[in-house]
């Protein structure tokens, strides 16, 4: 091989790289985004001032769920989080859907304030159940505590 088709060789070796690189990085998102979906708890969800939200997974776009609260209706995508939370945003309104093994809440957050709070599924409430009450703590508590 001369100078010049090693150079050619190198050069599209390098434009395909380029190339690939944001369809790589997109698999690994959706791979990610259905591993969210995966743990989320859809159905009813009867939330604290006797609220009810509707969740589940929107047929026309795989990974993605409805939200729906009272008459509004909310498209949620799985946004990774660090804390290990199951988090739903709609882009468009601002909304957010945080989830942990024991009860979720629905937010605005563009308004910073929840619209739903201490929801639960049939599985959330079993797992809250569970729970030690010895492993709640009491923030206040804690804090004065450590004076």
């Amino acid at each position: 091989m001369n100078k010049e088709s090693v150079m050619k060789h190198l050069l599209g070796s390098y434009l395909c790289l380029l190339l690939m690189s944001p369809v790589l990085a997109m698999a690994d998102a959706s791979q990610q985004v259905f591993a969210i979906a995966a743990n989320v708890h859809t159905g009813m969800l009867v939330c604290e001032k006797r609220q009810t939200i509707m969740l589940w997974p929107d047929t026309a776009l795989p990974g993605r769920f409805i939200l729906k609260m009272n008459k509004t209706v909310f498209s949620m995508k799985p946004v990774p989080s660090d804390s290990g939370a199951v988090r739903l945003e709609d882009e468009k309104t601002g909304a957010i859907w945080i989830q942990t093994a024991e009860k979720s809440m629905l937010l605005d957050s563009l308004r910073s304030k929840r619209l739903a709070d201490d929801c639960q599924s049939p599985a959330q409430k079993t797992a809250a159940q569970q729970f030690p009450a010895s492993a709640h703590l009491d923030l206040l508590e804690a804090s004065s505590n450590n004076r």
